[in-house]
């Protein structure tokens, strides 16, 4: 057993001065401006606005400061059924990493039998006992073990990534369905409001018509204005009742959980300062897809090595111990007792035509990852980009609604006056009605997709974890 013992002793020398088959994994270069070029030429980036950092990427929503929004978030992380599904992915990679590492390490067996027997066949009885236990373990000189564990890692790795960008993704449809969903009750109570007022001014025309002033021609008209703002009403019920839906899958509740704590309508956060200045543009590197997509290299580039391995002899140790008695009492005596071991060597050289190509199969998909991974830094740039500019050219059509919203508003009031004064025609009234509650719906609009843009900012810098 002594020599068993020196024997194993210095495996572990002979595995870790084994070479490795294949290329190590380099980690690719980044080629980008420092800055994103929209940046540059805002012109709407004015004083007052955010240093955005990989700190406040983590947990961007809170900056809104909804207590709502961040509630729904939170639940949504617990509860959305495309995180648990992505956790679940995360934990079967995890337990193929532990299978692959266990392939470093000797395998043992025991075995154990008794029986009974007679030779010649006409011969007495006798008892005959057995144990026994067997050690092998493969030397992985070539790295071919440790290229497997390597893949496995990055596979891991790569799935973990993956849950990520979930994550993120998740956050940002949330946000956004619950931004839209304010901006539709905020859309229902404009309309609602206008219809009052046509109605109103329904009332004073049918007056205006009993005393003589106007014809029915004035009253028709009203009533059709009437008419047509109501039937808005049920299509903005409906898109509110469908991005409640949309939110509540999100969020991972039942249908019509959310209706009561949603019930009061919420401004929507005024934004002016949230398109951050100064966005590194080195923070894309926290992409969880392009991270994904470097640990997919990886794990391919470890596939090559594993691959060029059988290339090489397999070297293993056997080792086996034996007690074969027939009386069970001396079963573990040394007179019984036996003992073997020593290395064992395969090659399939026979095999060169389907190992090659096997390589080159592996070298291909290195080759198509590699690919992969710089066309979702092109895409990550492009949507920064547009998430930039897009904020930027919405926040200017907000300051020109504003001002809009305002001169039809001024407008609407002195077409009443003037109106009830006899001083102009109904249609004109008609008219700034009209232009003032579609002013209204496109500044609601405007500042819901404002909103949107500075989530789909956060959403393409990665931010959410």
């Amino acid at each position: 057993m002594n020599k068993f013992s020196k024997i194993l002793s210095f495996l572990p020398m002979v595995v870790l001065s084994g070479c490795m088959a294949g290329p190590d994994f380099e980690k690719p270069e980044y080629q980008y401006n420092k800055q994103f070029s929209q940046l540059q030429s805002a012109e709407v980036l004015k004083q007052n606005q955010q240093k955005l950092t990989k700190e406040n990427l983590v947990d961007w929503w809170k900056l809104f400061g909804d207590d709502n929004l961040t509630w729904l978030i939170e639940e949504a992380l617990r509860s959305n059924f495309d995180l648990e599904t992505a956790r679940a992915r995360v934990e079967q990679a995890k337990a193929a990493l532990s299978i692959k590492k266990s392939g470093l390490w000797p395998s043992a067996d025991l075995n154990a039998s008794a029986n009974v027997g007679a030779r010649p066949l006409d011969t007495h009885l006798s008892d005959n006992y057995g144990a026994g236990a067997g050690v092998s373990w493969e030397i992985d000189i070539f790295g071919g073990i440790r290229r497997s564990i390597e893949v496995s890692e990055a596979d891991y790795k790569a799935a973990l990534a993956d849950s990520v960008a979930i994550r993120v993704k998740i956050v940002a449809d949330v946000a956004q369905a619950y931004f839209q969903y304010r901006a539709y009750q905020i859309e229902l109570r404009i309309t609602r409001d206008n219809l009052k007022t046509q109605r109103k001014t329904y009332d004073i025309t049918k007056q205006r018509k009993a005393n003589g002033f106007v014809s029915q021609l004035d009253v028709v008209r009203a009533a059709a204005e009437v008419a047509s703002t109501n039937s808005q009403l049920p299509q903005i019920e409906m898109n509110m009742k469908l991005a409640l839906n949309a939110l509540e899958l999100l969020v991972g509740v039942p249908s019509g959980s959310l209706k009561g704590r949603l019930a009061n309508e919420t401004p929507l956060p005024k934004l002016e300062s949230f398109i951050p200045v100064g966005v590194p543009a080195q923070l894309i590197e926290r992409r969880p897809d392009i991270i994904m997509a470097e640990h997919k290299i990886h794990s391919a580039v470890a596939s090559v090595g594993e691959a060029k391995a059988e290339f090489y002899p397999k070297f293993s140790i056997t080792g086996t111990i034996s007690y074969d008695t027939p009386q069970i009492g001396n079963m573990f005596s040394n007179q019984y007792g036996s003992w073997a071991v020593g290395p064992k060597a395969s090659w399939n050289i026979f095999q060169a035509g389907k190992t090659v190509a096997n390589v080159k199969l592996k070298e291909a998909v290195v080759k198509e990852a590699k690919i992969s991974w710089q066309a979702k830094v092109f895409t990550a740039i492009k949507e920064v980009e547009d998430s930039l500019v897009s904020a930027s050219k919405e926040r200017e059509r907000i300051e020109l609604i504003n001002t809009l919203v305002n001169d039809n508003q001024k407008a609407f009031e002195l077409s009443k006056t003037l109106y009830s004064a006899g001083e102009i025609e109904f249609l004109d009234l008609l008219v700034a009605q009209r232009a003032l509650l579609n002013s209204q719906q496109s500044q609601v609009a405007s500042r819901v997709k404002f909103v949107n843009n500075i989530v789909s900012l956060y959403k393409a810098l990665g931010g959410g974890y």
